[in-house]
């Protein structure tokens, strides 16, 4: 390739060389010296032995330095493989050996446990000259180093959260293999232009780039010139001060973060113009309703989309401001060249309305896990990709998502969805959060049980709670219990680990639903 393609950093480096691409604190990285650095890096690590076709792994949280390591390594078709800083150093060395890594990236504070591990090339940033591993401060001094161009889109080795058993490698889809290169075009283009972006856009970064959704956000802002101002840690008020002082016009999130903006006293709005916020995107968990109706209320009702995927078959449908209160409760329609289906046991089709298994199927429908066996029929028939969310399509084909098959409680045979109880318990406005999981109950074989965040300083009693559900939920889906805590295990793009709050109650038992 012996010139940029359009809309890659190394195009507006050429054509938009002073343009801000990232802002992350006080750091300020225009395309041109994205461009440069990310030469100079990828220069170092070729003379450190990295080829194309390589995979490194990539443990950071949100800075600078990710952008340029990770346009570093596009440059040198080197697939990045995500790995969650929280990690343990056992369950990172799995993912790197797993993946066939030659070596990690990190910007780790302290990276001295890694020295005593066969992990190959180490690289760090900011840490001494004696520290082990190679300096990204010294790959910055690499001289001599040729102009080089990347994709668009980055190589992603992602691996998918591991709520049972070992963690497990998605591999990038690769369209040569594709067997429908015109239905691969469309979907991509319908992907990639919803919501639609103009070129210039300035948007805020908040997700994780060791999930699929920071890194494509940061290629899709890129894309169009944009820029991209990065929050990490997350924190409600300072995202609506990045906002009105970087004239933020798109946000991608999930719905937690949208939740703790919510709670924040009308004091602290009233600091802040937002007028200037666009679009709000949301996804990776369930949209409460109540949610949604305050999105609207506060910044309009042309700005909330939401979207719906999975890391093995990709995106799966959308749901655009227009239908966010016509269409209560749904996560929205199919991508072009997507196909949802509602499943039972035996792969049958259900008619509209009926409640069951959401079956998808998309031009890169997962095969098979890296270095795995192809599929079994048990997840994956005719194209189509058993999600594992209960769910249901009404008459103008948009899917609504119920619960999750393995979050389900059984009690005395009926069966009871957290989600419901979870939105309903989020209503409360003292409330920030609730998880909602089945703990074993002699008499019906499972109770529901809700842990709890609340606002700063309040702790509603269990009688006001149970007041509360009482004109919302039926008495036997009203937990049982209430646990107060001040935060939740959660996989890498925040979604909670509720077999985590599950386990010390089914501890020893035979059955652990």
């Amino acid at each position: 390739m012996t010139q940029p393609d359009h809309g890659t950093p190394e195009y507006w480096a050429a054509h938009r060389p002073d343009q801000p691409a990232v802002i992350s604190g006080s750091t300020v990285l225009t395309y041109r010296q994205w461009n440069e650095a990310a030469d100079r890096v990828a220069e170092g690590l070729a003379r450190q032995g990295l080829r194309p076709g390589d995979r490194l792994g990539m443990r950071f949280r949100l800075a600078p330095e990710w952008f340029v390591i990770q346009r570093a390594l596009q440059k040198l078709g080197v697939a990045q493989v995500a790995v969650n800083w929280r990690l343990t150093p056992e369950e990172t060395l799995y993912i790197l050996r797993d993946s066939d890594a030659k070596g990690l990236a990190c910007n780790d504070i302290d990276v001295t446990g890694w020295a005593g591990h066969d992990i190959g090339l180490l690289i760090t940033v900011a840490q001494t000259s004696e520290a082990a591993g190679v300096r990204y401060e010294d790959l910055l001094e690499t001289d001599n180093t040729p102009a080089r161009f990347g994709p668009v889109q980055p190589l992603l080795v992602m691996y998918t959260s591991g709520t049972t058993g070992r963690p497990r490698g998605v591999p990038p889809t690769n369209p040569a293999e594709s067997p429908d290169p015109a239905r691969l075009f469309r979907y991509a283009l319908s992907v990639a232009g919803t919501p639609p972006q103009h070129d210039g856009v300035i948007a805020l970064l908040t997700m994780p780039v060791h999930h699929g959704a920071g890194p494509q956000i940061s290629a899709r802002t890129a894309a169009h010139g944009g820029t991209i101002v990065s929050l990490d840690p997350f924190d409600a008020e300072q995202a609506l001060r990045l906002i009105h002082e970087h004239r933020i016009e798109s946000w991608v999130g999930v719905p937690t973060m949208l939740q703790r903006v919510q709670k924040l006293p009308e004091q602290v709005f009233a600091r802040y113009d937002l007028t200037c916020l666009r679009q709000i995107g949301l996804g990776a968990a369930p949209v409460p309703q109540s949610l949604k109706r305050w999105v609207v209320e506060r910044f309009g009702d042309g700005v909330l989309w939401e979207s719906y995927g999975a890391s093995e078959p990709g995106m799966i449908s959308y749901t655009p401001p227009e239908f966010q209160l016509s269409k209560p409760g749904t996560s929205g329609r199919p991508y072009d060249g997507v196909e949802i289906a509602i499943v039972d046991r035996n792969w049958e089709r259900l008619p509209t309305g009926q409640v069951g298994e959401i079956a998808v199927s998309t031009p890169i429908v997962l095969r098979h896990y890296l270095g795995g066996p192809d599929l079994g029929q048990d997840v994956i028939k005719d194209g189509f990709y058993r999600t594992g969310d209960v769910g249901y399509l009404d008459e103008d084909g948009f899917v609504y998502i119920t619960d999750r098959i393995k979050d389900m409680i059984v009690a005395g045979g009926v069966n009871i969805y957290p989600a419901e109880i979870e939105k309903a318990l989020a209503s409360h406005p003292e409330i920030v959060e609730a998880a909602v999981i089945g703990i074993p109950d002699d008499d019906f074989g499972e109770k529901p049980l809700a842990y709890i965040i609340t606002t700063p300083g309040t702790k509603p009693t269990e009688d006001e709670l149970l007041e509360h559900l009482a004109g919302q939920l039926a008495r036997y889906k009203r937990p049982r219990e209430f646990v107060m805590v001040d935060d939740l295990p959660r996989n890498p793009v925040g979604k909670v680990l509720k077999n985590e709050l599950r386990q010390p109650y089914w501890e020893g038992r035979h059955r652990n639903v």
